[in-house]
């Protein structure tokens, strides 16, 4: 994902400053011109030496024209020539500044990270593009190798750039985990809410049933004392209504009684 992956096909001896002028960006495998019946597969495929010294036709927008630097007078120049193929002894001596440190990062939005990731991720495979040019053609020139202080600033912004949005992704886990700790309080309060509401309803219930109990019980024993009254008020009625005996009844129930 980080590097630029190329074939070597040959590895050409190590050369001089001067042989670099030109070289390739691209070979295009074009398919012979044969009678129409013959069969794709059994075409025989170009040679090695052809395919090296075709190129393909890039416009000038394309997106691998990204993994080369331009020079600042590509306006200037035209095709190839606008871009470095290897490090220039001149870009080695501009400043090219520091690596983002993570208290810059952590300022950025997700969206601005993004972004930064892929500018920075662009100048890895850059710089690793002419790396490997540098190798294939045998350049062994400390001026024309790739920069590592380059390499190790790119290499430690994008490693920053993941120890913060690490930071950012633990917390907001842990926010979730607070965020499911206060939901769970909630949901647990409101049950204790509910449990407690009906023990105190089934309470008011039983108070009620009591109460209409005893006053169910108080009228009973209203009614029945009310019963006994009328009894003993009708009983002392009938008999203050019944006549005395007199003589001989009184004196035989006095007998009888005795």
């Amino acid at each position: 994902m980080f590097a630029l992956a190329r074939t070597v096909i040959n590895r050409a001896p190590r050369a001089s400053t001067s042989r670099i002028a030109t070289r390739s960006f691209a070979a295009v495998i074009q398919t012979p011109s044969g009678s129409s019946s013959s069969s794709p597969s059994r075409q025989r495929p170009l040679k090695l030496s052809r395919i090296l010294k075709e190129k393909v036709p890039v416009r000038e927008d394309h997106g691998l024209w990204g993994f080369f630097r331009r020079k600042d007078n590509a306006d200037e120049l035209e095709g190839e020539a606008k871009y470095e193929i290897i490090e220039d002894p001149q870009s080695r001596q501009k400043q090219t500044g520091r690596s983002w440190k993570a208290s810059e990062l952590r300022l950025k939005s997700f969206r601005d990270l993004h972004t930064l990731w892929y500018i920075l991720l662009r100048e890895r495979n850059l710089l690793a593009s002419q790396k490997e040019e540098a190798r294939r053609m045998g350049i062994s020139d400390v001026p024309l190798q790739v920069s590592s202080t380059r390499v190790h600033h790119t290499r430690k912004s994008m490693a920053r750039i993941k120890a913060v949005l690490n930071e950012r992704r633990l917390a907001y886990e842990g926010a979730l985990k607070i965020a499911e700790a206060e939901r769970e309080e909630k949901v647990d309060q409101e049950v204790l809410n509910s449990m407690k509401g009906a023990w105190e309803h089934k309470i008011q219930h039983m108070k009620k049933r009591k109460a209409y109990l005893v006053r169910r019980l108080e009228l009973k024993l209203a009614k029945k004392a009310a019963r006994e009254a009328a009894a003993k008020e009708t009983a002392a009625k009938e008999a203050s209504t019944e006549p005395r005996p007199t003589g001989p009844e009184r004196v035989a129930g006095l007998l009888v009684n005795s």
